[in-house]
């Protein structure tokens, strides 16, 4: 026992007075153990799991999105077209809501002047007239000066007959009347009230409504009169609705360095509880493909402007350009060049290059794989395909970048 314990001494005491030696051993061992470690979980994650699908036909969709408001098709505001700083309103024909026709007396404001107008010209036409006669009547040869004279009353005539139909045409503006069939809104005005020539008495608007939208610039390029739009709407969670691209603003409009494009919809149904001022989303429709082989953007590869898809093979080899590797559990793969056509956010046709059936890598985890992004923000509507993972020990094929 005095010799177990003389010989721990003696080890104390020796660390104790090597007490640098000591650390150094200590932090060898530890750092030994935790390189072993490190080394033995690096291999396990050198394994490369691969996500195949079966390629099959569906269709695609290209659209994009926008969101606006729904608006009266066309509105007019009606002002007085009098001068004035005080035109008395005599009457008002109709009421808030109400359905008019092109034409239709809204309102008449105070005409007095105007009659009087018409009153005096009346006089002074029947005048001219009366002195048409008499020259008719003192001037009768056919020499050249009677001849200017009866030309120079006819002429006087003409011109009080010009002022009278001016006068009746400017009664008219004492009229306001609806400029096309539609709706009375924003009636502000009833008899007796005062107004000036800037002040806006009501407004008509039409009973068709149309949904206005705006587009980024990249979005808006896309987009073309007569596409196919479906339409939803914040207050009416049940309600979606069909419609087309009517009108694509020419000129856009830039706010904080952005530029943006107004685009008008055309509603080809409508609803009883649509409203202007509603708030709307639209998905218009730029491209639709049906029946063609469709693949998720995941799984296309690009490498020197060169599209590929890795297909399962069964040649016993995963072939990548001029080499060749062997994975461990006989899961084969091949590189496929493809032809592109439509992509979406999710998927992408394939033109060329593959085939209905062939089984696909659409991604792959793990050292040296690399996953393939699609691109865009447009909606897809291609049928899925049944999938499975296969993991593999090595690394994994080039890896792929976004969808180009």
């Amino acid at each position: 026992m005095e010799e177990k314990t003389g010989f721990f001494r003696k080890i104390f005491g020796f660390i104790w007075k090597h007490k640098i030696v000591s650390l150094i051993v200590v932090g060898l061992i530890v750092g030994g153990v935790y390189y072993w470690n490190s080394k033995n979980s690096t291999s396990d994650e050198t394994a490369t799991t691969y996500k195949t699908q079966t390629v099959e036909k569906g269709d695609i969709a290209v659209s994009v999105t926008g969101s606006g408001q729904v608006n009266p098709k066309s509105q007019v505001d009606l002002k007085p077209v009098v001068a004035g700083d005080a035109i008395e309103v005599m009457a008002v024909y109709v009421k808030n809501d109400q359905e008019v026709k092109k034409d239709q007396i809204i309102a008449l404001l105070d005409s007095e002047d105007a009659e009087k107008s018409i009153r005096d010209a009346e006089i002074n036409l029947r005048s001219a007239q009366i002195q048409m006669k008499q020259t008719e009547n003192q001037y009768t040869t056919e020499t050249i000066e009677d001849k200017w004279v009866r030309q120079l009353q006819e002429i006087s005539l003409q011109q009080r007959a010009n002022s009278l139909a001016d006068a009746k045409e400017k009664l008219q503006d004492y009229y306001i009347k609806a400029p096309f069939d539609g709706v009375v809104t924003d009636l502000s005005v009833e008899a007796g009230d005062s107004i000036s020539q800037s002040d806006v008495l009501a407004s008509v608007i039409t009973q068709e409504m149309v949904a206005n939208i705006t587009l980024n610039e990249v979005d808006a390029a896309m987009v073309k009169e007569g596409n196919d739009v479906e339409l939803t709407f914040d207050a009416l969670s049940d309600v979606t609705m069909q419609g087309k691209v009517s009108k694509v603003e020419t000129i856009g409009t830039v706010e904080s360095g952005v530029v943006s494009y107004q685009v008008e919809i055309a509603f080809e149904s409508t609803s009883e509880y649509l409203k202007p001022g509603m708030s709307v989303d639209a998905e218009i429709m730029i491209q639709h493909k049906e029946d063609v082989v469709v693949v998720p953007s995941s799984a296309i590869k690009t490498v020197n402007g060169e599209n590929y898809i890795l297909v399962q093979d069964t040649s016993g080899s995963v072939q990548g350009g001029s080499s060749t590797q062997t994975t461990m559990d006989q899961f084969q793969m091949q590189r496929k060049k493809v032809e592109l056509g439509i992509s979406n956010d999710t998927s992408v046709e394939i033109v060329s290059g593959l085939n209905e059936g062939d089984v696909i890598v659409v991604s792959s985890t793990g050292t040296g794989s690399g996953t393939g992004s699609g691109s865009g923000s447009q909606k897809n509507s291609s049928s899925s395909s049944s999938s499975s993972i296969l993991p593999t020990m090595g690394s994994g094929p080039g890896g792929g970048g976004g969808l180009h």
